[in-house]
């Protein structure tokens, strides 16, 4: 099975390779393990095992698909640590005391049925074991049971099943001021427990690339166990007869799975879950965008998602659509602006004119609003000299001002004017030239326009607009109607990618009438932006309640 943005499907080993880090060593060469058919034999990773031990980084979150050995590989891996490495200080935290003591027996087993001689325990308690001869210590607790701060050393640290825990944020500031900076190792993973939370934010922002751990997610169809052993005609009657109601077309054709693992998947969820998708896709994830999925509220509740080997990360800010840019065609670029105080992130997405397709997306948390404006013009140049639609307010302000300048050695501005969108009923009066020449230009967003940008990119991604990137889809899903009445992220979610796709359909009219000649009339274009069309739009949301009726109030 090929490789999709942010997944893994490294296939089992029955080796240990040249490649195998230390720890990988010692567990395959020593420990035990006992397997599903309940048979003592040797510790051989598994592929999500494989996968982990494979990235060689030091602080690494893991959203994951249900019993994927996840946890099991870091217990194994942080005993071979203290069993080899001088003064290693391992720490493990499970989200409850009946799990913590699964994972302090299967230490305790690893120890006694181990190969070779057994190592000297001076400290054998029920939440610790320490090895006097490497100075080491192995405490395996359970969430809030025990407080850490800057007082305690961590060298190798694992959180189980964050997503579970009764206030992570607190509990995790502590662990974290615990560790090392330099040198200590952090693994976090968990199943995913709805949107909005520490566990979700940490793997949003390891997913743009804007926080400190790297993100390996766990779907659960690359694991070579999850599937059932079929005869051929019951496979054939299988594709041919799959089930709309679980998503089975889509999934099967997404992912390219075989009948066995649509079988399995079938199984899990009629038998297990009692037909439930929804907590399907919560405990067994095929995507990212799976394990944090909004309990309700959404506004965008149908999405042209395809997921595809395509969508490739050039940079750690950028990524672009294989293909693209191509000379015969034109592009839009929609552009949200923040403060690039490591926050909220700026956000240009960029999508074809012509095949209303994603084909490119940039984010960044710590760029500053003026370096966001160089970025914007070379991302538009590299496009075949862009439309852009940018925010002009707030931040955006300054972003406009640098987009716009004039360049006196060049004879020209840093991009070309008619290439930014201009508010329609903008006048240039009297003052400065700047003042002038930025009367107008870009987006602004308020309460008033807001919701016709977010009612335009509904429209537009639930009919022709196609997307591939998973943390604009995940942004999507997280995005609803709080109880006030406005929309927006959330709490604890982001929408920067929301608001720079939804410039990109907010501007989408006139960016075709300036960079193909006469596509449209200008009537169509009139009519778009017309009192009655946004009133028509919105109140067809309305009645088939798919979008919320105060979006019609005071227009």
């Amino acid at each position: 099975m090929k490789k999709k943005t942010l997944t893994t499907t490294s296939t089992s080993h029955t080796k240990t390779t040249s490649m195998a880090t230390p720890e990988r060593f010692v567990i395959e060469s020593l420990f035990p393990v006992i397997n599903k058919s309940q048979e003592e034999v040797d510790f051989k990773l598994n592929s999500a095992q494989t996968a982990i031990d494979e990235t060689g980084v030091r602080r690494i979150i893991i959203p994951k698909a249900r019993q994927r050995g996840v946890t099991t590989y870091f217990l194994a891996k942080s005993l071979a640590r203290c069993l080899g490495v001088d003064n290693t200080k391992a720490v493990v935290i499970s989200h409850d005391a009946p799990a913590t003591k699964r994972m302090l027996a299967l230490v305790k087993f690893f120890i006694e049925h181990m190969k070779g001689p057994k190592p000297v325990i001076r400290t054998n308690s029920m939440d610790e074991l320490t090895f006097p001869k490497r100075n080491s210590a192995f405490y395996i607790g359970t969430a809030g049971a025990r407080a850490f701060g800057r007082g305690d050393h961590i060298t190798d640290l694992h959180c189980s099943e964050v997503a579970y825990w009764p206030n992570p944020k607190q509990l995790m500031t502590g662990l974290l001021q615990a560790v090392s900076k330099k040198t200590g190792r952090i693994s976090i993973e968990s199943t995913g427990n709805g949107a909005g939370n520490w566990y979700h934010s940490q793997c949003i922002r390891a997913a743009k690339g804007t926080g400190t751990f790297k993100l390996l997610f766990l779907p659960w169809w690359s694991e070579p166990e999850y599937q059932l052993d079929l005869p051929a005609e019951e496979c054939q009657d299988i594709l041919a007869h799959l089930k709309a109601e679980y998503d089975e077309p889509r999934i099967y054709s997404t992912y390219k799975l075989s009948a066995n693992q649509i079988a399995w998947r079938r199984m899990v969820i009629e038998d297990e879950l009692d037909g439930d998708l929804f907590e399907w896709n919560k405990e067994y994830p095929s995507c990212l965008d799976d394990c944090f999925q909004a309990a309700g509220g959404g506004i965008f509740r149908k999405v042209n998602f395809v997921e595809t080997i395509d969508w490739q990360q050039r940079d750690a800010n950028l990524w672009i659509l294989n293909g693209h840019p191509n000379l015969s065609l034109h592009y839009i670029i929609g552009g949200d602006v923040a403060a690039g105080v490591g926050r909220d992130a700026s956000v240009a997405e960029i999508f074809c004119l012509e095949t209303s397709e994603q084909v490119g997306e940039y984010i960044n948390n710590k760029t500053e609003p003026d370096t966001f404006a160089i970025t914007l013009s070379e991302l538009g140049y590299k496009f075949n000299e862009a439309y852009i639609g940018c925010e002009n307010n707030n931040h955006g302000i300054l972003t406009m001002r640098v987009l716009t300048e004039y360049d006196h050695t060049r004879s020209t501005f840093r991009y070309p004017m008619s290439k930014i969108y201009r508010t329609p009923s903008a006048r240039s009066k009297g003052g400065k030239e700047q003042s002038r020449r930025l009367a107008g230009l870009g987006v602004h967003t308020d309460p008033r326009s807001k919701p016709l940008m977010i009612g335009l990119l509904r429209k537009d991604l639930s009919t022709t607009t196609v997307i591939h990137s998973v943390i604009l889809k995940n942004e999507l899903s997280t995005f609803i109607e709080h109880e006030d009445g406005t929309v927006g992220a959330a709490d604890g979610c982001y929408d920067d990618t929301v608001m720079a796709a939804g410039m990109v359909s907010y501007v989408k009219a006139k960016a075709a009438l300036s960079l193909i000649d006469a596509p449209i009339t200008p009537e169509e274009i009139k009519d778009t932006f017309s009192l009655n069309s946004i009133i028509d739009e919105l109140t067809v949301g309305r009645n088939n309640s798919t979008f919320p009726s105060y979006l019609t109030e005071d227009l």
